[in-house]
């Protein structure tokens, strides 16, 4: 029964992953917000390991769950919350990354030897536009064009949860789910707290608003969504998992809708459907046997 909807409750929760970094951007640097988030993650994780009896991994496959860890939260959120903090739209943000099961798709077949057949691209494409469609009407720049840094800080984002879900999928499926959120929060908070200590001032504007922001990202999203994230990789294929992210734009716009009364245009409501299709092309009618 999880594993059937894990996929649906994924998605609605990383969907406002997006609003909860644009909360939080006007009172914190990226990488000073994200230490926090990290480090109270592994507190709670630290905590509740007497509760849970969570076993431990031995030293080379925690260094392995770290590694995955600084590129799946740090890296990637980094650089996702890096573009928004300094001008990127949410929702190029989001457009940016729905752009993933593309570039998992290509480096599956390339690095993995995952056969890619026809409609599998039919549907990848069909993804990517209907992703277009839906945020379309919020590709508004004011005319003027995004600083460089901040399209590369996306670009980054993208290449390093690309890596992650390989690499997860390659080198370390086999690890313990429960263990293995521990080290790959504490090399997230590594190599985000490194980074802020060299290059940001580290000041914090608290107001309930951001406390809000990071209450949610530390549970809904840092818990929550990737504990259901590395369940469905050790469940799915890399790429199959990579589809889920074309829902992302959709929901993000009806959460948005709901929250801040945001109207959704027919072009939008279009998009939607279009994404949906690209998923019921894409997702599997059951699990094969074999990847």
């Amino acid at each position: 029964m999880l594993i059937r909807f894990a996929p649906w409750i994924f998605v609605l929760l990383w969907s406002t992953g997006y609003i909860g970094m644009k909360a939080a951007a006007p009172f914190a640097e990226p990488m000073t917000f994200l230490s926090l988030r990290f480090l109270l993650v592994v507190a709670i994780l630290l905590l509740s390991l007497p509760v849970l009896r969570i076993p431990m991994l031995h030293w080379r496959d925690a260094a392995r769950a770290a590694f995955i860890g600084a590129f799946l939260h740090g890296i990637y959120l980094g650089g996702i919350m890096y573009a928004i903090k300094h001008g990127m739209p949410a929702g190029v943000a989001a457009l940016v990354i729905s752009l993933q099961p593309i570039v998992t798709a290509v480096c599956s077949g390339a690095l993995l030897g995952i056969r890619i057949n026809g409609w599998h691209w039919a549907g990848l494409s069909i993804g990517i536009l209907g992703a277009g469609l839906v945020l379309s009407p919020r590709l508004d720049l004011g005319g003027a064009a995004l600083p460089v840094e901040t399209l590369v800080a996306a670009c980054v984002g993208l290449a390093a949860i690309t890596f992650a879900t390989l690499y997860q999928k390659a080198s370390a499926s086999h690890l313990d789910l429960r263990a293995s959120l521990l080290p790959q929060y504490a090399g997230a908070a590594l190599i985000t707290g490194l980074y802020a200590l060299a290059f940001e001032s580290r000041v914090v504007v608290w107001n309930m608003q951001l406390g809000l922001a990071l209450a949610w990202l530390v549970v809904g999203l840092s818990i929550g969504a990737i504990s259901l994230l590395l369940l469905l990789l050790r469940e799915n294929a890399a790429w199959r998992i990579s589809t889920l992210f074309y829902l992302i734009p959709p929901v993000t716009a009806v959460i948005a809708w709901l929250l801040f009364d945001e109207q959704l245009a027919w072009i939008q409501l279009f998009g939607m459907a279009v994404v949906m299709t690209a998923v019921i092309v894409v997702r599997p009618v059951s699990r094969p046997q074999t990847e």
